[in-house]
């Protein structure tokens, strides 16, 4: 049977695809990152900014809560997973590339659950102007933002210049054509991701398994 992952961006697109990604209950590992946990039945976090940490304190929930900042984990007794710099993927369970952001950072913890195929929803890698960057309106001051005291702009801001989120997610994928690490599919509608093959979600269930 195949295991498919479903790692979550926090992409306003996320808000179209909640209630079939709920629905999926026990046919997927799901991966979130952030706040997520507030909104879907996780079976993995991950949150990589301490500052985020160090804003919300101890994060409780029947999911496993990964990190790789040691002391962040013997604080709220999260289990630790050492992070380095490395351009893709971690194919070695003791370690995961830190990558610039938790969403990569899920996406590298879906290959050590040993995920067959990984798809990713909420990844949509583009900010039209006056629309939110995130799917969330409910955690800040400004809607569809962080609140302010941890708020920042990724560098995918640079939009394909040198090291940001777009070349980040381009060595992943260059890793996937190589066959080193399981394939996987981008499932967010209107996704500027451009890497990977572009799919709906319903592509890889039954459809009792959706309604």
């Amino acid at each position: 049977m195949t295991k498919i992952g479903v790692v979550l961006g926090t992409g306003p697109s996320l808000n179209d695809s909640a209630a079939t990604i709920r629905k999926l209950k026990g046919a997927i590992t799901l991966f979130g990152v952030n706040r997520t946990f507030e909104d879907f039945d996780l079976d993995v976090l991950i949150c990589c900014d301490p500052k985020f940490h160090a804003f919300y304190g101890k994060i409780k929930g029947d999911f496993d809560h990964w990190h790789w900042d040691k002391e962040i984990c013997l604080r709220y007794g999260y289990p630790y997973i050492e992070g380095r710099w490395f351009d893709g993927l971690s194919t070695d369970p003791t370690w995961i590339s830190l990558n610039h952001c938790s969403s990569a950072q899920a996406l590298n913890l879906a290959v050590h659950y040993g995920c067959d195929e990984i798809l990713l929803v909420g990844h949509d890698f583009h900010y039209p102007p006056g629309k939110p960057r995130h799917y969330f309106d409910n955690l800040s001051d400004v809607r569809g933002e962080y609140p302010a005291e941890i708020r920042k702009f990724s560098l995918f801001d640079k939009k394909g210049q040198g090291n940001d989120l777009l070349n980040v997610y381009k060595h992943i994928a260059d890793q996937c054509k190589r066959g080193e690490i399981p394939q996987i599919y981008n499932c967010t509608p209107g996704s500027a991701l451009p890497w990977f093959p572009l799919k709906e979600l319903s592509e890889f269930f039954r459809p009792e398994d959706i309604q």
